[in-house]
């Protein structure tokens, strides 16, 4: 008789036993993956911790980018340099709200922030694409002589040559020519040969870029699922010989998210500043 009744208690035993074994492997498999990773893979798709315009908006209300207290993260911990005479003559940018972001209807005459880039559909290219990941992510694929970085944000990318020169004779673009080396488990990417024609960051920074902006990124893996840049710019025509550092900014791993297209139409810009007007319209008097 009490041999009969020990498989029926096994049983129950294991029943009762398995799901908290299953459970508790697949935490444990979990908090091995989290804390054993590669701090040299930047893959996947990552995106800042808060996403939104909100915090854009009150930032360009402000007109500050040197301490930007209402963005998700305190971006530069330092002020921007003062500018050379001749960027002042020749560079200058008013940064100003478009008045579709406000509540009013846009017209020909309304340029967006930091320029014609939005207004016009013209290439946002680098740094200013950092910026628009407070809007959209971007992602990293890695392969063995070189890193490709795809920006949602009008479907922009660029390459990250490893372990190679800048070309002596570049041909100026958006992007820059981008090259990379590893300093320890830290990216360090070298970008220059810029076109000029691109705006630092859109909103707060009152030049434009020279052909001389030099821009260099600290790509580094804090978790499995954090990283974090951090930026220094310099430009002799804009800056004279200072630099202007301390620009960083932590992103999270999107699990599973993929880009979307993100073109930039006259369809997409009409939708993106309706979107704007109806959902930040100042109140009525």
């Amino acid at each position: 008789m009490r041999n009969s009744l020990i498989g029926p208690i096994v049983f129950l035993v294991v029943t009762a036993i398995t799901p908290a074994l299953i459970s508790q492997g697949a935490a444990q498999a979990e908090e091995l993956k989290t804390k054993f990773f590669n701090p040299r893979d930047l893959s996947g798709v990552w995106w800042v911790a808060d996403p939104g315009p909100e915090k854009l908006l009150a930032r360009g209300e402000k007109g500050d980018a040197s301490k930007c207290q209402t963005c998700h993260i305190n971006e530069h911990t330092m002020p921007e340099p003062p500018l050379t005479p001749w960027a002042k003559e020749n560079l200058a940018i008013k940064n100003e709200m478009p008045t579709a972001m406000i509540g009013q209807p846009a017209d020909s005459n309304t340029a967006p922030i930091g320029g014609p880039q939005r207004h016009f559909c013209d290439p946002i290219g680098m740094p200013a694409q950092f910026w628009h990941t407070q809007l959209a992510p971007f992602e990293f694929v890695m392969t063995p002589d070189r890193i490709f970085q795809f920006f949602e944000t009008h479907n922009e990318w660029r390459t990250i040559w490893m372990n190679r020169d800048h070309p002596k004779d570049l041909e100026p673009t958006y992007m820059g020519d981008s090259v990379g080396k590893w300093d320890g488990n830290t990216l360090v990417v070298d970008t220059m040969g810029f076109n000029g024609k691109g705006v630092i960051e859109p909103v707060g920074v009152d030049t434009q870029m020279s052909d001389a902006f030099h821009l260099v990124e600290r790509w580094r893996r804090l978790s499995a699922n954090n990283i974090e840049v951090d930026i220094t710019y310099s430009d002799s025509k804009v800056w004279g010989d200072e630099l202007w550092g301390g620009l960083k900014k932590e992103f999270i791993l999107q699990q599973g998210m993929q880009l979307t297209e993100s073109y930039c139409t006259q369809e997409d810009l009409d939708k993106y500043n309706e979107r704007m007007s109806m959902g930040f319209a100042k109140p009525q008097q």
